[in-house]
């Protein structure tokens, strides 16, 4: 019934996405991107973004019950409209890619996404709501097919000058209708996560006590040095998996 996962595999990405999940919930993005690239060496290709959008909707579903209160649902509401049509686009999509191609398309999305620089200062530039429609539905497909999109989705909500609060609360409300509306696309589709029970159980509790840590540190952290030493990480090892895919 469970598909075969060691138990150096559990422990190693159960731990990282603790880590990751604290990230995210004390600088609203990058988190998702870092487990995404370490389940990679781990799991199946063809396994690795519905196992991962498991263990994300977990850690944001978290997210959204710790900052609440910071929700901003004007632009939620919108970002959520289209996303199922988006997902079922998507899902069209990813069924008729091969695993290395899979692999290649998330290593250099993780590489580009490394140039957006969402600014923690305001801007006087406002971006019409309306744009969240299509942000959402785009969202929805491209969470199908590379898996996380939170360093994009960080960089255009920094334009509507929320507090880090309301960034980090509503980026984590984006993951969780993301992730939702892509378990539930997989599911569809018969991927089986049951298989992969004895990973999600431990690898989700771990992703809820790392969201936990990240908001007790949210207050109290400088993350300029530590964000720069995170997109090197992050830029060696999508380096390296595009290597490894042509080697």
């Amino acid at each position: 019934m469970f598909e075969a996962v060691s138990l150096s595999q559990i422990v190693s990405i159960s731990a990282f996405a603790m880590f990751t999940s604290a990230l995210t919930a004390l600088v609203g993005a990058g988190g998702g991107t870092a487990l995404l690239l370490v389940m990679l060496y781990f799991l199946p290709t063809s396994s690795v973004i519905p196992v991962h959008g498991c263990i994300q909707l977990i850690s944001n579903t978290t997210r959204v019950y710790l900052f609440w209160k910071h929700m901003q649902w004007g632009i939620i509401i919108r970002f959520a409209s289209l996303m199922p049509l988006g997902v079922y686009l998507g899902l069209l999509l990813y069924n008729s890619l091969s695993a290395d191609f899979l692999r290649l398309i998330i290593a250099c999305s993780i590489i580009l996404s490394l140039f957006l620089k969402p600014s923690t200062g305001s801007t006087d530039q406002k971006l019409p709501r309306s744009i969240f429609y299509a942000v959402g539905l785009l969202t929805g497909f491209g969470n199908m097919i590379v898996g996380v999109l939170s360093p994009l989705l960080a960089s255009i909500l920094r334009f509507e000058n929320l507090s880090k609060e309301e960034t980090v609360g509503t980026l984590g409300f984006f993951g969780f209708a993301g992730n939702l509306f892509k378990v539930a696309g997989f599911t569809f589709v018969g991927f089986s996560f049951a298989s992969y029970l004895p990973l999600l159980i431990p690898a989700s509790i771990a992703s809820i006590l790392g969201s936990m840590l990240g908001k007790a540190l949210l207050r109290r952290s400088s993350n300029n040095l530590f964000n720069h030493a995170f997109q090197a990480m992050i830029f060696m090892l999508s380096a390296n998996l595009i290597l490894d895919i042509f080697m």
